[in-house]
Order: C-alpha cells, then structure tokens, then sequence
C-alpha cells in the first residue's frame, strides 16, 4: 500500500504480529543505534520535519510529521520489498493507535506491560535524535498519560500476562511441571526480567542466568535464587538444562543446529525445551529438525497467549452476563419494593379514612352490642379491601410491566 502524496500533519507506517511473521519482522529489527540514525537520515534528508520509531520484537512503526509521505517507507530496512506487510495511518488514526499501542491494546497478549516501557524508549531515543517538535512531543507525553489511566483505571493489566509468561506456561504445559526441571534464561532486559519473576515459584531445582555482561546476569541472579553462568560458557550449560529460554537483542543467531545436536548428545538424546522470545531470533530455526528438541519462537506462542486471552475474554463475557443478570434482579427487587410501598401506603389511607368515618359515626352506634360494633368493623374491612383490589392489582401489572421493560435491552 502507498500513502497518498498530498501533506498531512501527522502519519504512522509500519508492521506488527498482526500483519507480519516473525521471519518478516526480524528483516526490520533496529538496535538504538539504528533507529538513531534512522530518524537522524530522515530529517537530513529532507523526508521529515518530526520522527519517531517504535522497534520491539512485535511492531517496527514510524510516527512522522512528514514532508513527503510516500518517501517514509525507503527508510525502514527493506521497506519497499515489504509493503504488502506495511499498514498505514494518518492524523487521528494515527494518534489512536498509538495511543492503543501504548495502552497494550494493540499487543499480542492484550494489558502485557513491557510496551509501556518499549514507547518510552522511543521517546527517550527520539529526543537524543533532536527529532521530536510541536507535534510528536505533546503527542507522546499525551500518549503515556493515556496509558497510565488506561493501567490505572481498567483491569487491563490485572492478571499475569507478557510474552515471557506465555513462553513459560508453554514449558508448563510440556512437562506437567517444573519442580526439579532446570533451566537456563539468556539474557537480563526486559523480557527476561519477565521472564526470570515467572519461573519463580514453580519449583525449578535451578534457574541459571545467561548475558553477555555478567555483571548484569549475577544482578538479576541475586534478586531470583538464581545462578549467574559466563557467557563464553553458554553451550557448555545448554547440556544441564531441560528448558533454555532466549530473549536478547542481538541481531543473529547465536545457538545453532551443530551446537543444541551437541547438547542432546550430551544429554543422552533427553528432551530439550527451547522458547526463542527475540526478534531477530537468537536460536536457528533449523535446531526444530532435531529429535528431542523442541524449539518455539515467539509466534508459535499465539495459540498460548490465544488462549489465554480467550479466557480473558471469556471471563469477561461470563462477568457481563452475571453483572446483568444481577442488575436485573436488583431491578426487580426494587420493582417489588416500589410495589409493596405504594400497596402499603394506599393501605394505611384507606384505613385511616375508614377509622375517621367510623369515630365519627360513634354517637350513632352508641346502643349498639359488641357482637354488632365487632361486625360492621368486619363489614366496613370488607368493603374498603374489595374497593382496594383493582387498585392494587393495577400498582402489581404496572411494576410488572416497567421492571419487564428495563430489562429488555431493545427497548431502552
């Protein structure tokens, strides 16, 4: 798809899980300094006034006040070869997605809260790049107070959620278990904090801590009961483990087929666990021929995350439905308070008026026997009950009919 040539203020081109395989994805995969020079190229250029790019595992998007529209694509890696995977926004479409991807709405597991954190490194990136002005600047300090509302508003982020705890509930679902299975986590950003909290607590008989500085894997090691491992030693502990779960930024595979064929060797051919949550990925793809090895990215984790978000939205629908079913009910109990109310009250009127008409008609039945008092208050009972009943059959039909009416969506 090509943007129109005609000049809008603001526009938003780019891709995600929605639109791209991870394979295609990785294709675009910038480090900050990339994106740095990227959004520096586009403005001396002449393409921009304003520019922002958003690089995560999920999406590549470029938030721009352009000059020349159709130009914003040549400027993502091997952007035009990857225009039928591109969307387009402008203005307030714009502005809302951002806004939606920034409030986890947009993400593959709906309230996960590391995009939060991925945006504002944009922001932080873009502000080093001089290329935030009167548009995109007020725009995103809108954008993080939309998402902080959103978080702090809504139950959007309630339950546990994020990639990295898909990609551990898939190793539960693999071994019925983790207690006293061993694991090894590379790398210590975001995603493997994530990661690191998630397996804390499922028995592991050890969690060994990967990173290229080992400084930061013994930081995060400390916070877990975890055990820091050299990175120069990361094959050699690919034997020990059941469960290897990569999340890094770096931009080529780093464990391949030759090394994880050694490992199982090692290992006595025993099953071999790997979740590869990095885009580009840091496992070769081909480790998948292996028998005994069994090797997820992070799109095979959309039927995990699927399911759990479908039982987020189940649970959803089932608490709307108690939520109504229970609203109506509170409306037909006040219906019936209403009723017995105004039946109470019309009640208490007519036997008040019944008592008047009868004291004042004392000095009449003066002479009267008790027997005889006793039955025209019987008499006089009957009356005023028989002269009640259209009245209050008619306060019961219409509550009825009021309560039945707001409870019908249709008519309200």
């Amino acid at each position: 798809m090509v943007m129109p040539a005609e000049k809008t203020k603001l526009v938003a081109v780019g891709l995600s899980h929605h639109t791209a395989p991870v394979e295609v994805r990785e294709k675009l995969a910038m480090d900050e300094s990339m994106v740095i020079d990227t959004l520096t190229r586009l403005r001396q250029d002449g393409v921009v006034d304003e520019a922002m790019l958003i690089s995560t595992c999920n999406r590549v998007e470029l938030y721009a006040v352009p000059r020349e529209p159709n130009r914003l694509q040549d400027y993502l890696p091997r952007g035009r070869k990857l225009s039928p995977y591109l969307y387009w926004h402008r203005g307030e479409s714009a502005v809302r997605h951002l806004f939606r991807v920034a409030s986890s709405l947009d993400s593959l597991v709906l309230g996960e809260p590391q995009i939060l954190g991925q945006v504002k490194d944009a922001v932080r990136v873009a502000e080093r790049a001089e290329s935030l002005g009167k548009v995109l600047r007020p725009l995103t300090q809108r954008t993080m107070s939309v998402a902080k509302k959103v978080r702090t508003e809504t139950d959007i982020g309630k339950n546990r959620v994020g990639i990295g705890n898909a990609g551990v509930d898939l190793a539960l679902q693999v071994f019925g278990g983790l207690r006293g299975r061993r694991a090894l986590l590379v790398g210590v950003g975001d995603m493997g904090r994530q990661v690191a909290r998630a397996l804390l607590g499922e028995g592991l008989a050890e969690l060994l801590i990967c990173n290229r500085t080992l400084e930061r894997a013994s930081e995060l090691a400390e916070t877990t009961g975890g055990t820091a491992v050299p990175w120069e030693r990361l094959n050699e502990y690919l034997s020990r483990v059941d469960i290897v779960i990569t999340a890094t930024g770096a931009q080529k595979p780093f464990i391949d087929k030759a090394t994880v064929a050694a490992a199982l060797r090692r290992r006595r051919w025993e099953t071999l666990f790997l979740v590869d949550l990095s885009v580009p990925r840091n496992i070769d793809p081909a480790v998948d021929d292996l028998e005994e090895a069994y090797l997820f990215n992070i799109d095979d984790l959309v039927a995990v995350v699927g399911q759990g978000q479908d039982a987020r939205v189940a649970a959803a629908k089932v608490a709307s439905e108690l939520v109504e079913s229970e609203a109506v009910r509170f409306m037909h109990s006040l219906s019936k308070m209403g009723m017995r109310s105004q039946i109470a009250e019309l009640t208490l009127n007519a036997e008040q008026i019944r008592v008047a008409e009868l004291q004042r008609s004392s000095k009449m039945m003066m002479g009267l026997s008790t027997e005889q008092r006793d039955a025209i208050d019987a008499m006089t009972r009957a009356i005023v009950k028989k002269l009640l009943h259209p009245q209050i059959r008619e306060i019961g039909a219409s509550n009825l009919v009021e309560s039945s009416s707001s409870s019908d969506p249709r008519k309200n």
